[in-house]
Formats: C-alpha cells, structure tokens, sequence
C-alpha cells in the first residue's frame, strides 16, 4: 500500500473519530439539562417517496434519507448533482463537467429511478453506463429532494433496482384569507464560483390567493473551464493535468499546448432551467395543479473523449453533447375527502419530450457524425389511500409510452453536405410500461408495524434496425415481459429510543431500447453493439437496520443490505450473426460487445447515519457506505461499485450567522477490483486504479437585513488534485464563491 494512502486512510477515521466523540458529548451536555436551539430531524419526518403519500418515516422499513430546502439553501451547489454529492450519501460520477451520474446500493443510470413531482423521468434511452439527466432539474427549484436506497419496483415498477431518487418542487402558496389580501414571496440570487468562474442568476416568484397560486422559477448558469486542484498524488505527478487541447483556427485543426495544466479546457457550458406551476384550490380537500418545465444548455463537451489520445496524439477536435432539451407538462388533481374507497386519490397525467444528440469528429477531418434523438414519453399515474382502523391500504397504477426518433447523419462543416449514417438507436422504436400495485401497513402494536405490498407490471418493446446498416437476423426485435414483485417489512420500537426494522423486497428491470438496440464506441476501442435477446434483471433485496433516536439530540442508524441479481445485464464480448467478433462501423473496425444476461450476481454493504446535537449552537453530522459486488458466474467484480465514501461535517448557528465545516472523503479502488466491461474507465484512472481522496470545505451565510443574506464558501480548502472513482474528468479544485440572497 502507498505511503500516501495510508496517511489518507488514518486523517479519515481520525476525522470520523473526533465527529463521533463531538456528537456523544452533546449528547452528554444535553442529557444533563442544556438546551437545544437546533432540532436534529429524525424518524418523526413525515416522507412521500416510500409509497407516494406522505406518511411518517418511522413507519418505514427502508432507509430514506432526506435533503431539504434549506440544506441546499446552505451548501449552495452549482446543480443537483452537486448537492447529492454534499449528503455524503450518494456516490457521483461525471464523464464531464456537465455531468453527474448517481449511484445507489451499487447500480447507476438505468438501475436507479429519477422521480419529479410524482412522475418518472427515466425513458426508453436512459442508459447502462452514467447518465447526467439529473442536471436537467434546477436545485434552486427543489423543495426537497428524498433518497430511498434499494429495490423499490412495488411502487414505482421497472428500473428502481437501486433505488428511487424523488425530487419535489417548490409549490405556490395560498393566501391565509381574502382579507389579508395575496400572498407575495419572492427568492432572488446571484452567485460567483472561482473554480469555474460560475455566474448563477436565479429568481422566483410565488403569488398566491385564497383560490389561486403561481409560482415561477428561472435559473440561468454559465461554467467556464473547469480548474482542478494543484496539489497532486506524489506518486503520480502530473495525473489529470490537460498538457493539449484542439481548436479550430483558419479553417483548421491545431493543437494547442496549455499554458495552465491545471485548467481542463473545453469543459465549460451554460444552462437555463424554467418552472412554472399553477395552483387553483377551489374548496378545502381539492387541489388542480399544473406544473411546466423547461431545461436547456448548451453544447456540454464529453470532457473525457476530448482527452483521449491515439498513436500519440488527440483523436477529436469535437466530442460534444448537443443542447439536451426536457420539456415536462403535468397536471395533478387531488382529492382529500373521506369516501367508502379511499381517504385521499391523486390523479396525474403527463407528457415529456427529451432532445440529445452527439457531436463526434475526428481530429483533421471535416466531416462530423451527428446522431440526434427524440423522445417522447407520455404518462398516467393514479394513486390512492385509505385507513381502515390499524390498517393503511395504498393502491394505483400506472402507464407509459415511449416513442423514440433517431436520426445519424455526417454533416461537411464546410459545405454543409449531410449524408446518413448508422443511427444511435433504431428509428421509431416504441417502449411502453404498465403497472398495478397495492401497499398495506398494518400496526399491530404502537410499537410493532408489518408492512407489505405487491405488483404487477407489463412491457413492451418494438424496435426495426435499418437494414442498411445491420445483419437480416437483427431487423427487428418485439419482446414483452411481465414481472410480479412483492415485499415484506417489519419495524419494531423498543424502548430508550431504539428501532429495529428489516425489509424483503424483489425487483425487476425490463431492458429498453438503450440496453437492446444501442450503437456504440466505448472509450477502450470496442464497439456496443444491438442485442434484440436480452431478458429483464430480477433482484432480491434485503435490508436491515438497527437506530437510536433522542429527540432533539441525537439520531444514528446502521444499515445493512444485500442484493441477489440474476439475468443481470452486462456489457461482455459478442459473437455477431454473422459469427465474427468484429464489425465495421463508421470505417473502422471494431471488435464486438454487448449487453448481455449474465446468471448471478450480488452486491452487499453497510451505510452508517449520524446527527447529533453538541450544545446549543453546535449540530454534528457523518454519513459512510460501504458497497462490494460481484458477478458470481464469472467470478468478476461488478462496474458502478463505488469505494468506501462518506461526508463529516459540524453546524454553527447563532443570530445572524449559520455556518458549516465538512470532510467529504472516498477510498481507492484498486486495479483488481474493477469490472472487465469498461465501464468504470479504468484508463481513465491511474495505473493502481482509483486512488482515495478527502476534500475539506467551509460555508456560511450571514442575514445582514430581514430581506437581505450573503453567502460565502470555500470548497477543496487544501486543493486537492482528485478524480473520483469512474469518472473522467479531476474535481474542482479549491472553489472559493459568493452570493447575494435577496427574499421577502
């Protein structure tokens, strides 16, 4: 083991050592009679995600964690992925700046569900290896933002293998009465970052009557270059620095040599997020919700391709993700009146359309591929509650229907001449989902609570390959499948606080378009190509967890899970129809892998939770997961199993000033330990594989006036030079920013 990696490992738990102690001694202080200021949120929170309605989190078998307004508020993140970062929670992978990838439980992109206000986001092209559709979600317009770690297809069907990732926008609010007249709240920031030279404006607006209420959001963002830190690995000098880069200059293509290695050129992008919702309450138990969204950036460069050398020099002048558009439109009607069926239903029907594409040419050429696609998603969802005595009862379904439009073209960026080529995707392929659920919790005692539910959902997917491009015996694909998915929970209170709950669930990931019809070429010179035979992943979660709850004082929770997967989609070598091992695709040759069932694998670990009160100014939080898996038939680690991470981190707050001081850290990864599918860009890494990293970082905000804030930080104070496992792209390094807040 290294020197250095040693000294890293014993500053983590030395840190987590002294977070430890801090906590017990407030709750030492607070035992003996001072008091508390600041509340530590525990098990009394009442959470939507775990069933769709809101209910205590007590109650419920499964960790959820929660990250609220007013935490996002204070950690200030540029995007959404940086505020999941911030939790110590959620392990993040970027490819790019303009990136952020999230991990659950040991699955990523389209193993984990991402949820907006009720209604799922992922679609028929969500990805297997990272995804950043996260960023398309403004942090800024988020209420709160719930977690729900593990198999979670009872509720939400296909996809939530590792877990759901429910995010809940900022509502109007209703004035109390005609009397007081409208109800006015406004949210106003502006904030620069040093690393980035980030320019954030963001303004909001909630108007609220006693019958009606809009709320409207806007967030514009613009991201230079990226600077990673200068302090670097002693044993690997010089690792992430950007030493060349390509630009165009007289009509050509020139390298150019960095004057600062440490800025990542051709990283930078801008983003533009709108929201609008429409409230109309006409009598007390109905609600009429309208809610609009719009995201857009610009051109988002695919960092990690832009850098990646061939025979010695750099392969593209362009690797881009064009303007990735989302357009989302719902409207949510909900009635909360007693009736034979139900306490409360809520009825949702929505429709997305989703635009990407990917700019790609090489170095010295003046002909571009461009593969467009067009997604468009429609849904309905229909929830509903009752309580019968000691027995809850939640029940609904749920429909989609995805329509994919795929466009490949070569584009002269002198003439302007375009000429087709392979698509991404096949064109006009259709993915479709159905689903019926039941959920029922029974409280047996006020102490002892079962809980169970089932499930039955439907896919279908249609896809037609272009045969100018593929084989006769890939020309079509027309699969449908049908899963039943159940679990069983059980929470039992004891006394002094203490609550034991466990958890059996199954799950289940049908395949879509990405998984079957994808073309594709990865960094380590293969190529994806279409598999129409791929079955759905099943899964086995178990869960159990062991807490304490003081309230007011102290909350800590251990967590321990472990994941049965079969007919696990893997990316593995590939045999063509034709039986070759290699194709030509777009004028080189390539040899062949695919999405493929593999029989067996597992994935296992242990998540620690801790907040606690020390004194009556001083909060104490830590977080640590640890995950492993493995591919049992082929006796191989598992991709997107990140390392050890976690977050430490002491709040102040007294009068004006509330301020934090935190440690987000992460283990290595050796070379051993990663997958032999590529996904995990080893070559993107260094030699030994991940190596581990700590970065310590300070915020604060001061209310100068009641309307009036500023907000100040300093992350990565020691500028360290890192790159976090799988990604492709070093962290920002030592970030100093500033906002002004302006509410009223």
């Amino acid at each position: 083991m290294l020197p250095s990696v040693r000294k890293k490992k014993l500053v983590k738990k030395t840190l987590l050592l002294v977070l430890i102690s801090l906590v017990g001694l407030g709750q030492a202080r607070a035992q003996v009679g001072r008091p508390d200021t600041l509340r530590i949120i525990g098990l009394d929170e009442v959470v939507i995600s775990a069933n769709r309605v809101q209910e205590r989190k007590a109650d419920i078998p499964q960790q959820i964690d929660v990250l609220r307004a007013t935490q996002i508020r204070l950690q200030n993140p540029m995007n959404t992925a940086e505020a999941l970062v911030n939790t110590g929670q959620v392990f993040v992978q970027k490819s790019q700046f303009g990136g952020g990838s999230p991990v659950l439980r040991g699955f990523e992109a389209n193993k984990i569900l991402l949820v907006v206000d009720g209604v799922r986001l992922n679609n028929a092209i969500y990805r297997a290896g990272h995804l950043q559709n996260i960023l398309s979600t403004d942090a800024n317009s988020v209420e709160r933002i719930e977690i729900l770690s593990g198999a979670g297809s009872v509720i939400y069907g296909t996809d939530a293998l590792g877990g759901v990732i429910s995010i809940l926008t900022k509502n109007p609010k209703l004035a109390d009465s005609a009397a007081t007249g409208p109800r006015v709240h406004t949210s106003n920031l502006l904030r620069y970052g040093t690393a980035a030279h980030e320019k954030t404006l963001h303004t909001d607006l909630s108007l609220g009557w006693q019958k009606i209420g809009l709320f409207t959001s806007i967030t514009a963002s613009d991201f230079d270059d990226l600077r990673k830190g200068r302090r670097g690995y002693q044993s690997f000098p010089g690792f992430g620095d950007n030493l060349r880069y390509v630009e165009r200059q007289d009509g050509k293509d020139v390298v150019v040599e960095n004057d600062n290695p440490n800025i990542q050129r051709q990283s930078g992008y801008r983003q533009l997020d709108i929201l609008q919702k429409v409230l109309y309450q006409p009598s007390a138990g109905q609600q009429h919700t309208l809610n609009l969204q719009y995201s857009t950036t610009s051109d988002v460069p695919r960092y990690d391709r832009l850098q990646t050398y061939r025979n010695g020099a750099l392969r593209y002048a362009e690797w881009s993700y064009g303007p990735q558009q989302r357009f989302f439109a719902s409207y949510q009607y909900q009635y909360s009146r007693p009736t034979r069926f139900f306490d409360m239903v809520r009825f949702t029907p929505a429709v997305q359309q989703v635009a990407e594409s990917r700019l790609v040419r090489d170095f010295g050429k003046d002909l571009r591929n461009e593969n467009l696609e067009d997604v468009r998603i429609g849904s309905v969802n229909l929830d509903l509650f009752k309580e019968i005595g000691r027995h809850e009862l939640r029940y609904g379904a749920e429909a989609t229907h995805n329509r994919v439009e795929s466009v490949g073209r070569q584009a002269n960026i002198l003439t302007g001449q375009t000429t087709l080529i392979a698509t991404r995707y096949p064109n006009g392929s259709t993915y479709a989902t159905t689903g019926a659920y039941a959920s029922h919790r029974w409280e047996i005692t006020p102490r002892l609570i079962l809980s169970d539910g089932l499930r039955f959902s439907a896919v279908r997917l249609r896809a037609n390959f272009n045969p100018e491009f593929f084989k006769s015996s890939v020309l079509n694909s027309d699969q449908s499948s049908s899963s039943l998915n159940g679990n069983l929970g059980l929470v039992w209170m004891l006394p002094a606080g203490f609550r034991v709950s466990g958890l059996l669930s199954t799950g289940f990931r049908n395949p879509n378009l990405d998984d079957v019809g994808k073309t594709f070429e990865q960094n380590n010179g293969t190529l994806i190509v279409p598999n129409p035979n791929l079955k759905p992943e099943q899964i086995f979660y178990r869960e159990a967890e062991v807490s304490n709850t003081l309230p007011g004082k102290l909350h800590v929770a251990v967590t321990g899970f472990y994941s049965t997967l079969t007919a696990a989609v893997v990316v593995r070598p590939f045999t063509m129809p034709d039986g070759q091992t290699t194709t030509v695709y777009n004028g080189q040759t390539f040899a062949t892998v695919a999405n493929t069932n593999t029989g067996r694998a597992r994935i296992y670990g242990l998540s620690g939770r801790l907040n606690g009160a020390i004194g009556p100014r001083f909060t104490g939080q830590a977080s640590v997961t640890y995950t492993k898996g493995r591919d049992l038939s082929t006796d191989v680690p598992l991709d997107h199993i990140p390392p050890l991470h976690g977050r430490g981190a002491i709040s102040y707050q007294h009068r004006k000033l509330t301020a934090e001081a935190s440690v987000l850290f992460n283990g290595r990864k050796g070379v051993a330990e990663y997958s032999p599918s590529g996904e995990d860009n080893l070559i993107q890494n260094t030699p030994v594989g991940a190596l581990g990293w700590q970065t310590f970082n300070l915020r604060t905000t001061y209310q100068i006036t009641q309307n009036w804030s500023i907000q100040s930080g300093l992350e990565n104070i020691l500028d360290q030079s890192y790159r976090p496992f799988a990604s492709g792209i070093n962290a920002s390094g030592r970030n100093f920013y500033l906002a002004v807040r302006f509410e009223r």
